[in-house]
């Protein structure tokens, strides 16, 4: 299952989005995958574990990214127009963050299916 977030200016959005859900489920085949995937992107160690965390100090809308990740995925009931107005402060557009949403939305489906089926990690695990 893959989703694009169009015209985003932050590059590899997607694996960060990846990254920061995968973590926040914690599920281990995503987590390995999406790892991978990340340092053939060009992340380094480090960048990884920080967009793991839901963090990126080093690029303001990859930063804005994974914490809105994390924050939909680990919280309930409505989120607070300020965590949308940290996206939309990065220079994320209205179409964008349905486009996020949806990149957030695929990736937790996967991390659910990978979880309830415990699907083996076949390649190298995450550290």
């Amino acid at each position: 299952m893959r989703c694009s977030i169009k015209a985003a200016s932050a590059p590899n959005s997607l694996e960060a989005i990846n990254l920061s859900v995968s973590e926040a489920t914690g599920c281990d085949y995503c987590l390995a995958a999406h790892t991978l995937m990340a340092k053939k992107a060009g992340f380094s160690s480090e960048q990884i574990h920080a967009l793991r965390r839901g963090e990126y100090a080093e690029e303001m809308q990859l930063d804005a990214l994974v914490k809105f990740a994390q924050t939909l995925v680990t919280t309930t009931g409505t989120l607070p127009e300020a965590d949308v107005a940290a996206l939309r402060n990065a220079g994320f557009s209205d179409q964008q963050v349905i486009e996020i949403i949806s990149a957030i939305s695929a990736i937790l489906f996967t991390n659910m299916v990978n979880r309830v089926n415990d699907t083996v990690v076949d390649f190298p695990k995450a550290d």
